[in-house]
């Protein structure tokens, strides 16, 4: 005798229990993109130093550098060459293939 979906040792009693609402599934994919995010590294006063005359000595040259940034717990790369430095605004005026980026300090993680 074929038994329904409430006979015991069947799969099927519990099969309800398998639906997500699509308030918790959005919940949960946020929190799974929260968990994916990285704390905003500081840098200290040697660094920054380093990263002076890094960058100093690109302008100079006009060579074109890799810089590295955070924004919003992730890390993003962009290559081009620093044109100009807005200590007003604190931003780094990055010409790249695409067009020129704006850069801020309080971003910048490494410098190549």
């Amino acid at each position: 005798m074929k038994g329904n979906k409430l006979t015991p040792g069947s799969n099927l009693r519990w099969e309800s229990s398998r639906m997500i609402l699509p308030e918790h599934r959005e919940q949960w994919l946020r929190h799974q993109q929260e968990q994916k995010k990285a704390k905003k590294p500081e840098l200290d006063p040697q660094r920054w130093e380093e990263l002076e005359w890094i960058l100093a000595d690109a302008m100079r040259d006009s060579r074109s550098l890799h810089f590295t940034f955070w924004e919003n717990g992730f890390f993003y790369d962009i290559t081009g060459t620093c044109h100009f430095i807005n200590h007003e605004q604190q931003q780094f005026h990055i010409q790249t293939k695409d067009g020129v980026k704006y850069l801020k300090f309080e971003h910048l993680v490494h410098i190549e």
